[in-house]
């Protein structure tokens, strides 16, 4: 029953399509709620799309003076991807968020964020504490320590010579391969119905084989990039926040390897934080968007305490169109899914 209510309220068409000018061309979004208030910056994570927050912002937007902004990051979505002969490097998505505070002249930032986004959210905070009121990371707190070596970083630049000079169509697959090799990147914590979120922003149409599709993000996010930020450091660090915090674990997440640096943050959090909400629940990584309903309640209670509502300072309304119609309805019943 609540699955059926999630899929009419995002049918409600409750949104409008946001296009925010950036240097290197546009960041795409939805802004959900009423255009004079200013909204929640909410950040998917890694190869996913605004789409990640269509079953959850709808639990989140029923108080009618609250509203939110999913973004695509730079090269996911209908996001420009950066220039061709550039990097991802995660501080550049840190920078977007500083940008797009910029852009609109808020006061302040309520920052929500999965998996990628989570560290993003918790990094930006933390360099500027002043310019947020409060944080909610779903599934992730600091960025994930890598290794570096010789040989990863070789393997890294390798990578980027060999995307880089990628031309053409990407290659094509039928709806089904590309479910599957969706199941298989998320390690199957995603249903059809929360797929079917994600795929309107990740996929297009080949023009050179009919009835199939390729997949949009640009294949330089393939590349491994590291941020050295050390543990110890970053707990030193972490114990700057006084930010208000909500933080969710899903229990079954993959991320289960990075859990031991997660909580050494989580209790520099509880100590240093002006209120930091830990709640552990049963679910995948994406528990967000295939489960929704169990962090919904929870997040708002958050928001009711800490996110203040402010007027969203628009000065340019052309940069809202209408919701793109989806393509993937009709898909969907075709392939009987």
């Amino acid at each position: 029953m609540m699955r059926a209510i999630l899929s009419k309220k995002i049918l409600m068409n409750s949104y409008k399509e946001i296009t925010i000018p950036v240097p290197w061309g546009k960041i795409s979004g939805k802004w959900w709620g009423p255009s004079n208030c200013k909204p929640i910056l909410c950040i998917h994570g890694f190869r996913d799309n605004c789409g990640s927050f269509d079953k959850l912002i709808p639990l989140l937007s029923e108080n009618k003076n609250i509203s939110f902004l999913t973004i695509d990051l730079p090269g996911h979505g209908y996001s420009s991807p950066f220039p061709q002969g550039m990097i991802y490097n995660f501080m550049n998505y840190v920078i977007l968020v500083q940008l797009i505070y910029e852009y609109f002249e808020w006061s302040k930032l309520t920052l929500l964020g999965h998996s990628l986004g989570s560290m993003i959210a918790f990094i930006s905070t933390l360099l500027y504490p002043e310019k947020v009121d409060s944080v909610i990371c779903i599934d992730a707190l600091q960025p994930l320590q890598s290794v570096v070596s010789k040989e990863s970083v070789r393997r890294s630049v390798d990578d980027f010579l060999k995307y880089n000079k990628f031309g053409g169509e990407p290659p094509a697959y039928s709806l089904e391969e590309i479910i599957q090799k969706m199941n298989h990147a998320y390690h199957q914590s995603l249903d059809i119905e929360s797929i079917l979120c994600l795929l309107e922003r990740n996929i297009t149409q080949s023009k050179v084989f009919p009835g199939k599709y390729c997949f949009t993000v640009d294949p330089i996010l393939k590349v491994r990039t590291m941020l050295n930020w050390n543990q110890d450091q970053m707990i030193i660090d972490a114990a700057t926040i006084r930010n208000p915090i909500f933080i969710c674990e899903a229990k079954q997440s993959y991320l289960q390897k990075y859990r031991k640096l997660f909580h050494e943050i989580l209790d520099v959090l509880r100590t240093s934080s002006k209120e930091c909400d830990f709640h552990m629940i049963i679910g995948s990584h994406h528990l967000h968007l295939s489960e929704p309903e169990k962090i919904g309640v929870l997040i708002r209670n958050f928001l009711d305490k800490h996110h203040n509502v402010e007027s969203s300072n628009l000065k340019d309304l052309t940069i809202f169109s209408d919701p793109v119609p989806s393509s993937f309805k009709d898909i969907a019943i075709k392939h009987k899914l």
